[in-house]
């Protein structure tokens, strides 16, 4: 290479970084916010919210200007925040979006979330989805049990809720003690969105010896129907005390 034609090169090299230092960070590697909308939503048992799941994230050491999720149904809409910090990596966010006019309904619903995160400039992500809204079960086991006709069974009070336009089904309440003492039940939700509490009798099996005074274990299942399919709700307690 002739002497003219390496200074050419060198001065070509030297402009090119010269572009290179005067490029901002964020033009040479544009990162951006991020929000991705799950496809299925579970509506509250009263109708007055609906539960989504978004995946969000925002570069790290950026501000975070609005964190928003938005569900429209013709019978209510609501909108609500959530508690995005700017660390990277993607986080999962399950979140309880409330009607602010009207209620929710079983189906189908808008649902649209945005992303605004700003470190010198300000970056935008919008995700927008129709999602299915199933139905949610709530189920909760009282926190003592009563022994009854010399501990051959239990009566054991099981609260539960469903939305309306559900069908309850029959549901299983087992109760369990060591050592090798069992029992199993069963009761049939209401499911109006109100809470209804069920007394339930568990009788011990016939091979098992009867229920002692101490802690048991208790497991429900409550079970319902929509459009042929079937959702449930399920509590469990490991220190269920029996009296009695």
């Amino acid at each position: 290479m002739t002497a003219v034609a390496r200074t050419l090169a060198l001065v070509a090299i030297v402009a090119l970084l010269a572009v290179a230092a005067a490029t901002p960070a964020g033009a040479r590697f544009q990162e951006a916010p991020t929000v991705d909308i799950h496809t299925a939503a579970g509506l509250a048992t009263d109708g007055q919210a609906i539960g989504v799941t978004v995946l969000a994230s925002c570069p790290e050491r950026w501000t975070v200007v609005e964190a928003t999720v938005r569900v429209s149904q013709p019978s209510g809409s609501g909108e609500t925040t959530f508690p995005l910090t700017c660390i990277k990596s993607i986080r999962s966010f399950s979140i309880a979006v409330p009607a602010t006019t009207g209620s929710f309904q079983l189906g189908e619903a808008q649902v649209s979330a945005t992303v605004i995160a700003q470190r010198g400039k300000t970056a935008r992500a919008d995700d927008s989805e129709v999602v299915s809204v199933d139905p949610t079960v709530l189920v909760e086991l009282a926190s003592s049990g009563s022994r009854v006709d010399d501990g051959q069974a239990v009566i054991l009070d099981v609260t539960v809720a469903c939305p309306a336009g559900t069908n309850g089904l029959q549901s299983s309440l087992v109760v369990s003690q060591s050592p090798v003492i069992i029992g199993s039940s069963t009761y049939t939700p209401i499911c109006d969105g109100s809470r209804h509490t069920f007394t339930v009798r568990v009788e011990k099996d016939t091979d098992s010896n009867p229920y002692q005074p101490g802690i048991a274990q208790a497991l429900t299942f409550a079970n319902v129907e929509w459009q042929g399919e079937v959702f449930y709700g399920i509590d469990d307690d490991g220190a269920l005390e029996l009296v009695g």
